[in-house]
């Protein structure tokens, strides 16, 4: 009896490490800032089924899959929805999305498009085209590169560039992914904005197996997040997380709960 309880309870809190494939992941999201109550819900769906890394959320840094997806969001100022897709044919990629925002005071039309080729399974570029229907705001070109570098046969760091047409504006966006054995995996990001309006973040997953997990973030504007993840079982999971502000006079409270399906 004593070793058949044992047993349930290793299963519920642990996983066996076995490739999990998914086509389909889906969120659905409450956040409390300060009484302003947003409920968000989005989901992408690909042509083929991409594998998970080791922990059931952890991709391979490039996505080389055809999909198509869609987001609604909504508080108490304002309403959004889009719906966005990506075609991989040989080694190009072409892609658009569109999103509408309805608020008290203006709605807003927002279109983009992209054309991109992936130059290995490791490298891929874009150029990307912006434009709303607010007047007086004119269309815009940027181009983005994403890059993997893989350290190991798990290990890699991951690397993504932006930069508009008129190199007013540049990001780069970092992430290292590692195993650490025991069924154990850490993540770091860092995302650095320069040009007009400079601004970092940092944050960090560390997977104590593939289904649990706790995560932190802080930014140039000293606000923090903290939370964990748990899977109960390879297609659901629940997110919590609590986020405030360092300085004490713009200090606020946060609250946000997650729900993912993933098949």
């Amino acid at each position: 009896m004593k070793k058949t309880l044992l047993a349930s309870l290793v299963t519920l809190t642990s996983f066996a490490a076995c490739a999990n494939e998914y086509q389909s992941i889906s969120n659905a999201s409450y956040t409390d800032i300060e009484d302003n109550e947003i409920v968000s819900i989005d989901s992408v769906y690909y042509f083929d089924a991409r594998k998970a890394l080791g922990p059931y959320n952890e991709f391979s840094y490039i996505n080389t899959k055809s999909n198509i997806g869609a987001f609604y969001r909504d508080n108490e100022y304002l309403d959004s929805i889009g719906v966005r897709g990506e075609y991989f044919f040989n080694n190009f990629v072409a892609g658009a999305n569109y999103s509408r925002t309805d608020s008290d005071w203006s709605d807003v039309d927002s279109y983009e498009a992209s054309f991109g080729y992936l130059f290995t399974p490791d490298l891929i570029a874009r150029i990307h085209y912006r434009d709303t229907d607010v007047s007086g705001s004119d269309g815009s070109f940027y181009a983005t590169a994403q890059y993997n570098l893989s350290l190991n046969t798990t290990d890699y760091v991951g690397f993504t560039a932006s930069v508009d047409d008129e190199f007013d504006y540049l990001s780069l966006d970092t992430k290292y992914y590692a195993e650490l054995g025991q069924g154990r995996y850490v993540t770091v990001n860092l995302d650095i904005d320069a040009g007009d309006f400079d601004h970092w973040s940092l944050g960090s997953n560390y997977y104590f197996n593939e289904g649990l997990s706790v995560f932190a973030s802080v930014n140039k504007s000293d606000d923090i997040q903290v939370g964990g993840r748990y899977y109960f079982n390879t297609n659901w999971a629940l997110s919590g997380s609590y986020g405030t502000n360092l300085d004490d006079d713009l200090d606020y409270d946060m609250y946000q709960i997650n729900l993912t399906a993933q098949f």
